[in-house]
């Protein structure tokens, strides 16, 4: 008797996750059909819309699990399928659009996105993004760490600010930076990493003449800081280079 009572409970064990399985693949492929709705409407092709990482992203949203890997996931195949960033993450913005416990996607979301979507476009030159706030003592540290056993000639420090009326959006200092870097990659330094110091400002490493190139790659409201050979000043106009300006 034990053992058909435990068949029993098996059974409704099983017929319980059967339909969990099924409300949860219901909800999500109405959640990718919302989001595909949406996202037609904003220009995209069907054909170039769908990635894996669009089924991985609804159906951990729709079963309330952790979501970041699926959203690096999602940047990650837009950068390989040649989207660009702004396109990436407006169509995210889309996506929690259609849904009604958020009309935007949490920060973490959009800090997994962008940087994955960077480490593929900017893979050929190993530039990375930090996209958490660094403070100017971590800008030190780190850059330090990296040139500590010889500092390359000719690097400057670039800062970015958001343009004049902002956006309204908190990323469109990053936004602005990764379009340039994905169209001129090569007047960044290598190995160097791009970083948020504010939701205004984003600084990072390049070629000290690279100014009119990456004037004519979309960056208008920049500065460039020419570094000097000495590692410790170089490493303080960094730090300072992280500081908003009053």
């Amino acid at each position: 008797m034990a053992m058909a009572g435990d068949r029993w409970l098996s059974a409704k064990a099983a017929e319980r996750r059967a339909r969990t399985n099924i409300r949860y693949q219901t909800g999500a492929k109405a959640l990718r059909s919302a989001w595909r709705s949406g996202a037609t409407e904003n220009g995209w092709a069907l054909e170039d819309w769908w990635v894996p990482g669009v089924d991985a992203l609804t159906r951990a949203l729709i079963e309330g699990r952790a979501a970041t890997s699926a959203y690096a996931q999602l940047g990650r195949e837009r950068a390989e399928s040649g989207h660009g960033i702004r396109a990436t993450l407006a169509d995210v913005f889309t996506l929690h659009q259609q849904m009604a416990s958020s009309d935007r996607p949490p920060a973490p979301a959009i800090r997994a996105l962008a940087q994955a979507w960077a480490a593929a476009t900017l893979a050929p030159v190993r530039v990375m993004l930090c996209a958490d706030f660094a403070s100017p003592a971590q800008l030190r540290a780190g850059f330090i760490g990296l040139f500590r056993d010889a500092l390359p000639d000719g690097l400057a420090v670039l800062v970015v600010e958001a343009p004049q009326p902002a956006t309204n959006s908190e990323w469109e200092t990053v936004t602005l930076l990764l379009e340039a870097s994905a169209r001129t990659p090569s007047v960044f330094a290598a190995e160097a990493p791009m970083a948020r110091t504010s939701p205004q400002r984003a600084v990072a490493l390049v070629r000290y003449e690279a100014g009119p190139t990456l004037r004519r790659a979309g960056l208008k409201s920049i500065q460039l800081v020419p570094l000097p050979r000495d590692l410790s000043a170089a490493g303080a106009l960094v730090a300072q280079a992280g500081k908003d300006q009053d």
